[in-house]
């Protein structure tokens, strides 16, 4: 069984990757973990942390109040 060669990686170089805006190089990063690129990956991830706005934000979860809805029918 023949293994074919890892062409993807070959058209990604750090500096084609730094010219990519936020939103684009997050979905690259994203691409390239899906598809099991680690090289790209983590060069992704280090150009997103050097950003200011590189990494998203975590959002908190939303705590739902205990019990039934009060509503007041005056």
């Amino acid at each position: 069984m023949a293994f074919l060669p890892r062409g993807r990686v070959a058209k990604w170089d750090r500096e084609k990757i730094e010219t990519l805006g936020t939103p684009e190089l997050r979905q690259l990063m994203a691409n390239a973990e899906r598809l099991s690129e680690p090289e790209i990956a983590a060069m992704c991830k280090e150009i997103l942390v050097a950003r200011p706005r590189g990494l998203p934000t975590v959002r908190k979860a939303r705590v739902k109040p205990k019990g039934p809805a009060v509503i007041d029918m005056k």
